[in-house]
């Protein structure tokens, strides 16, 4: 095996450090929003309670994913607890409701699609595994935004006529494999059957 990506408590901590710096920090940051009326004019954190951090949504999501992972690998990290406090500052009730609703504003089918859809999931499918207290709760809050992201997966999919390749963030094999993943372990028959057959097609 080739120890030089083993993720060791040492490595688990200087990554937690980024993600930390990262998820709390409002700006500078790059909006992929449309501006449905005065109102919509907010800052980030107005807007994505939850997700606000980085440079733009996905990256706040997939920050907020390595934090979990870490900690569910590493309970004891010396970062635990200031882990623990971003995430419970973060993952609440009310700021994934707001998320979610978000999702559900006009002109918002499209936001992060795929890759922010795929990073949310993988968010979820972490939570989800997550023997812990807090874990649970935060994985029952994200529920909602989850089933939104599961729906517009649902919706699209079928839709999309030719996978595109070229990039990340819009690539289709990224976003499916990681959503393949997240059905699996959920155990969402439905989307993961979908998955599959859109990627052989």
């Amino acid at each position: 095996m080739d120890n030089r990506y083993w993720l060791d408590p040492t490595l688990a901590l200087r990554l937690a450090g980024l993600a930390l710096g990262c998820v709390q920090r409002e700006f500078p940051y790059q909006p992929s929003h449309v501006v449905n009326d005065a109102q919509d004019m907010a800052r980030p954190r107005v807007l994505h309670p939850a997700f606000y951090g980085c440079f733009d949504w996905h990256s706040s999501v997939h920050g907020h994913w390595l934090l979990v992972h870490v900690l569910r690998r590493f309970p004891d990290l010396a970062a635990a607890g200031a882990i623990r406090a971003a995430l419970a500052a973060h993952l609440t009730q009310a700021n994934l409701q707001a998320e979610a609703d978000y999702f559900r504003q006009p002109n918002r089918s499209s936001f992060e699609r795929p890759y922010g859809w795929a990073w949310l999931l993988k968010l979820a499918q972490e939570l989800a595994a997550w023997d812990d207290a807090d874990g649970r709760r935060w994985s029952r809050s994200i529920q909602p935004l989850a089933q939104v992201i599961e729906t517009r997966c649902l919706d699209f999919f079928p839709r999309q006529t030719y996978p595109i390749r070229s990039g990340v963030h819009t690539n289709t094999a990224f976003g499916l494999a990681f959503m393949f993943d997240y059905a699996q372990a959920v155990e969402h028959q439905p989307l993961g059957d979908l998955v599959r057959q859109r990627s052989l097609d």
